[in-house]
């Protein structure tokens, strides 16, 4: 038995990489996506703002019940089937016609993701074997998978704004082809847990909601995890948000559509840089890590939306713009990374699967109420000035949340209190 796991620890570890860098979004997707749905399918840019808070607002609803399937069907499986899922989203976003539509598409992408954000990331921890270093080895794996995966996202962004504007569609095939090629490899993968307890009974549905009613008072009691939890939903909300915003900006100011996609691909190389340079900036920052990528952020987002407003050179504008998103895109690259590693710190195998299911809950629910209020901003005003009043709600919430964190974040192992770090069972 020992050895059938080892064997399925180094072919996990083999794939891990490979199959993250095709999967852990969409390939080919997003450089083109409000272009697709703007100009093509003719919905309005407040409407795909919408049906991307309508997404986050399904992956609240599900987030819960799928983490029970990931824990009940395996880790393999639900990433085997969640690969499936989104091919299904990409051939519903080819069919949209108007935002019922596309909503009924994010509902299948909401499916894909509350399965995949759980099964990808407990799929590898379970891999790992438990040393001292096991927080280390997954933030090096992570951050390999996250910047390659942000590397090809790079290049194949370029490529979309091409290929889009030979045929709109040809991006969305390449990227369901891709979609396709990520399930292909996800069968490949062995379910670690499964192996271990391949004679053991299924855990009962009413046992893993009492584990995640420990798991929950637990959350409650750790002013660690409530920071990181809201740490995490306000950036990922934020970072979606602001992406989304980007290219609406760049065609207001009338940028082509080859420029815009280059723009992108430039900042999903500022991304792979972020997710590779990772473990280098938590090292020199430590504590402050967070606290830096939040600044980052919010500068970002504020230049980017001056720059909107103001009558300045076509050049200057979109040189501008441009490094305004290098570097929100390279924090985003830190942040994905980090926060991942974070959240498995002090945390057994046990629990893992319940704490990513409440994270990524946390985070599309901010996301969602991010996403309604983004939407309707776009609505009655610019996308320049939207921005700016995303920037000035983000110096607000920066200076709180630096202060909330500062004593409950980032501390060393001794200097919590056991309720931050143990769960008491009942």
């Amino acid at each position: 038995m020992n050895e059938e796991i080892t064997k399925a620890r180094k072919q996990n570890l083999k794939l891990y990489a490979m199959y993250r860098a095709i999967s852990l979004d969409l390939i080919f997707y997003y450089a083109i996506e409000y272009l697709f749905l703007t100009e093509v399918k003719h919905l309005n840019p407040s409407s795909v703002v919408l049906g991307s808070a309508f997404y986050a607002t399904f992956m609240v609803i599900l987030q819960i019940p799928a983490s029970v399937v990931v824990d009940r069907v395996g880790t393999k499986r639900c990433t085997v089937i969640a690969n499936i899922f989104n091919m299904i989203f990409i051939f519903l976003v080819l069919n949209t016609s108007n935002l019922q539509t596309l909503i009924l598409a994010q509902f299948v992408s909401s499916l894909c993701f509350s399965l995949k954000n759980v099964s990808d990331k407990a799929l590898i921890q379970y891999t790992i074997p438990e040393t001292r270093k096991k927080g280390e080895i997954f933030s090096k794996l992570e951050g390999e998978g996250t910047k390659n995966y942000y590397i090809i996202n790079a290049i194949t962004s370029l490529l979309s704004g091409f290929l889009y504007i030979v045929n709109p569609y040809a991006p969305m095939v390449c990227s369901l082809l891709v979609a396709a090629l990520a399930t292909f490899i996800s069968l490949g993968f062995v379910d670690i847990q499964e192996l271990k307890h391949e004679k053991a009974e299924k855990k009962k549905t009413t046992e893993y909601f009492s584990e995640l009613k420990d798991v929950l008072k637990f959350i409650i009691n750790s002013q660690r995890l409530r920071s990181l939890f809201l740490y995490s939903g306000i950036c990922w909300g934020i970072y979606n948000l602001v992406n989304t915003y980007r290219s609406s900006l760049l065609v207001d100011i009338n940028v082509p559509p080859e420029l815009i996609t280059a723009i992108a691909a430039i900042a999903g190389i500022a991304s792979a840089i972020g997710s590779k340079q990772q473990l280098r900036i938590h090292k020199k920052f430590r504590n402050k890590s967070l606290s830096l990528l939040l600044i980052i952020l919010t500068i970002g987002i504020l230049v980017a939306g001056i720059v909107g407003i103001f009558n300045i050179s076509y050049a200057i504008a979109v040189a501008i713009v441009t490094i305004c998103y290098i570097f929100i895109n390279f924090a985003k690259g830190v942040y994905e990374v980090l926060t991942s590693r974070y959240l498995s710190n002090f945390t057994t195998e046990k629990e893992l699967t319940q704490i990513y299911a409440i994270d990524e809950t946390c985070r599309n629910g901010l996301r969602a109420i991010l996403g309604f209020l983004g939407s309707y901003l776009l609505e009655i005003t610019s996308a320049a000035n939207s921005l700016i009043l995303v920037g000035i709600m983000m110096v607000i919430i920066t200076c709180s949340l630096i202060s909330y964190m500062k004593t409950r974040l980032g501390l060393k192992p001794d200097e919590y209190a056991e309720s931050e770090i143990k769960i008491k069972r009942m």
